[in-house]
């Protein structure tokens, strides 16, 4: 069974190394708490298709330098890697470190990972006309907030409705052919900064409530 200590260290791993962040994370709530997040998903789309002819070492090394490029993006803006799903990163903002703002934060890491992606298509596929694509999604709500497992294995993560949300938005990418949708929170959080364009209304389920999606076009000059 894992000790708090084996925890501390593997919630290390989810963060960019530097000098005040041992004392930082002395300060979550070991036993989780509720509060408000941004979270973010970004899903690998074309990645099947692309790779299809390469040999499996090659395949490994085209994944590594995507994930590396996205999650050094996510770092650079004080983001943590909550977990990987498959090709698919899960990002939060603000938990368990403070973060104030949380949403805006969220969004230029999306910008910047718009922003990377030609130069591993450019590295990869330079002759491809459709290369790898991402679609990302981000919602602000109020989540759960900590350790979630079993005794054999625990792990820091947020959990709740909002996440749900994100995940949705990020694959609605799709069909709305564009590559970042935010919630309403978020745009209502970051509105005076952002270029945005409403697209439309979903729900998660039929009885679900509907609420606003909007298409990340970039920062106001």
């Amino acid at each position: 069974m894992p000790n708090e200590s084996d925890e501390f260290d593997q919630l290390l791993k989810n963060f960019r190394p530097n000098p005040d962040l041992q004392e930082q994370l002395k300060n979550f709530h070991s036993n989780g708490e509720e509060k408000e997040v941004s979270i973010l998903f970004v899903n690998l789309y074309g990645a099947e298709r692309l790779t299809q002819q390469m040999e499996v070492e090659t395949r490994v090394e085209l994944f590594n330098h995507y994930f590396q490029v996205m999650v050094e993006t996510v770092f650079e803006h004080q983001g943590t890697v909550d977990k990987y799903i498959g090709s698919t990163i899960m990002v939060v903002f603000k938990s368990p470190m403070s973060l104030e703002d949380h949403a805006l934060g969220a969004i230029k890491a999306a910008l910047a990972m718009r922003e990377r992606l030609p130069e591993i298509n450019s590295s990869w596929f330079p002759e491809e006309q459709h290369p790898l694509r991402i679609g990302i999604g981000i919602n602000t709500d109020r989540v759960f907030c900590g350790n979630v497992g079993s005794p054999q294995r625990m792990e820091f993560t947020v959990v709740g409705h909002g996440v749900n949300v994100a995940n949705h938005l990020s694959q609605q990418t799709q069909q709305y052919a564009c590559d970042i949708l935010i919630g309403q929170k978020t745009y209502e959080s970051c509105a005076e900064y952002v270029q945005m364009r409403e697209r439309d209304s979903t729900q998660l389920k039929p009885e679900g409530n509907p609420f606003n999606v909007y298409e990340l076009i970039g920062l106001k000059a």
